[in-house]
C-alpha cells in the first residue's frame, strides 16, 4: 500500500518533470531557429553589403581617373 502511494507520487513527479522538460525543450528549439535565422540573415548583409562597397570604389576609381584627365585638359588650355 505504501510502496503503491510512493509509486503514483513518482510517477506524477516524474510525468510533470518530463512534460517540464519538454516545454524547456521547445523554447530552445525555438531560439535556436531564431538565431540561425539571425545569424544566415547578417551573412546576407555582409555579403551584399561588400558587393556595394566594391561598386562604390570601382566608381570612386572612376571619378578620380575623370578628375585626372580634366586636370589636364585645364592646364594645357
Amino acid at each position: 500500500m505504501v510502496i503503491e502511494e510512493v509509486v503514483n507520487i513518482s510517477t506524477e513527479v516524474l510525468s510533470s518533470a518530463i512534460l517540464e522538460v519538454g516545454k524547456v525543450a521547445l523554447w530552445m528549439q525555438a531560439i535556436g531557429i531564431l538565431l540561425v535565422l539571425w545569424i544566415s540573415f547578417y551573412i546576407i548583409m555582409f555579403f551584399q553589403d561588400r558587393k556595394k562597397l566594391k561598386k562604390i570604389d570601382s566608381i570612386k576609381k572612376d571619378v578620380i581617373r575623370i578628375e585626372k584627365k580634366l586636370d589636364k585638359l585645364s592646364k594645357r588650355n
